[in-house]
């Protein structure tokens, strides 16, 4: 569906791509008359555009639901960059009186901005894949509570609070942005960094640059480990483009920064790509410590077709036995019964297993530990 494409005349840099009123009439909850909404190139996220709007747009929810609901309307390939966007879907209005500016298939070759698409002409498949990433369609086990610390956006919440299985808590952290707690006490603990473009400075060099909170953050999550008595996992979520956002910082400083992190300190660093991106993955880290997997994994592979590869198969799923002990056991006894009723001193006879593997070998044949050690 075709978009106005505008361009500053003041200014060549600065163009958009505006819903047209025919494009309106899939966003049926606003009033074109009263609203306005475009898209323009911005460096603060991955695909080098974001979409805008001028007037009340709260019946398209806020925010990053707010992008969705307009990308999923008018059907914009999120995989485009934002001059690949404007050749697709952008057409140049004529207006009386007026030369148009443009020929619809994007800024001219020697325009101040065509030099800037270049810069931002930067892949966004999985930026704007991870920003319709759906948290409701998340599948959980059970009912998950997790603790927002009260100074995270409220967007954050929102986002959380979509599922219907997640109870969200805003509370005050004293370590931590977001908090999980199992049925056990274990703890799971996450610091959110953002890494965008939106100040002079990422949230990211700012904790490592101006106040060194980072590290001192990550070493009261490592402090919080050592000193439970209870399992303590600590993540920290760099949200952004760390390494195209974070320019007050050199390529090394930033990998030493994350070295530091993940080997000294021991804490996870997981990267993600935008906010909708951090609470898809709150939301699947909080389910998977809580409960597991939604889907338990087998611990075989496919079973296998012919007769001595599926007896061979069921006795290396017993402790201790590879599959060439598998094979020295069926030649020893002839049958998968016949091991199983072996006595340990017809065990200990086999070659391949020695006394330590004939105890665990019985021990979960007859579920009682120590059993056999006499």
């Amino acid at each position: 569906m075709p978009l106005n494409y505008w361009q500053s005349p003041q200014n060549p840099a600065m163009s958009r791509l505006y819903v047209s009123a025919k494009a309106f009439q899939k966003l049926p909850e606003v009033d074109a008359r009263e609203v306005k909404i475009w898209i323009e190139p911005s460096d603060s996220v991955m695909a080098g555009w974001v979409i805008k709007a001028k007037g009340d747009v709260s019946t398209l929810g806020k925010g990053l639901m707010f992008q969705k609901r307009v990308i999923e309307a008018l059907g914009i390939d999120t995989s485009l960059s934002w001059a690949e966007l404007v050749k697709q879907y952008g057409s140049t209005p004529k207006k009386p009186g007026r030369k148009a500016r443009g020929t619809g298939a994007g800024p001219s070759a020697g325009s101040p901005f065509a030099a800037k698409s270049v810069v931002s002409d930067r892949p966004g498949a999985r930026a704007y894949e991870a920003l319709m990433l759906d948290i409701p369609s998340i599948k959980m086990p059970g009912p998950v509570t997790i603790q927002v610390d009260h100074r995270e956006p409220e967007a954050l919440v929102e986002l959380l609070a979509s599922h219907p299985l997640i109870t969200v808590e805003s509370v005050s952290l004293d370590l931590g942005d977001i908090a999980v707690e199992d049925s056990e006490g274990n703890r799971l603990l996450i610091e959110r960094k953002r890494c965008d473009a939106s100040a002079t400075k990422t949230d990211f060099e700012v904790s490592i640059q101006d106040d060194g909170r980072l590290f001192d953050q990550s070493e009261r999550l490592k402090m919080a480990v050592g000193a439970s008595d209870r399992q303590v996992i600590p993540i920290i979520l760099l949200e952004g483009d760390v390494y195209g956002h974070s320019t007050t910082m050199l390529c090394q400083q930033i990998d030493g920064a994350i070295s530091f992190l993940a080997a000294i300190q021991r804490v996870s660093v997981l990267p993600v790509f935008n906010l909708n991106h951090s609470g898809y993955m709150i939301a699947k880290l909080a389910s998977h410590f809580v409960d597991g997997l939604y889907t338990p994994v087998s611990l075989h592979k496919a079973k296998p077709k012919a007769i001595w590869d599926q007896q061979r198969y069921v006795l290396e799923a017993l402790p201790g036995v590879s599959s060439k002990v598998a094979e020295i056991l069926l030649a020893e006894f002839g049958s998968v019964r016949k091991v199983m009723s072996a006595s340990r001193k017809e065990l200990l006879a086999v070659k391949g297993l020695g006394q330590k593997k004939v105890d665990g070998l019985l021990e979960v044949l007859d579920g009682v530990p120590g059993e056999h050690l006499a």
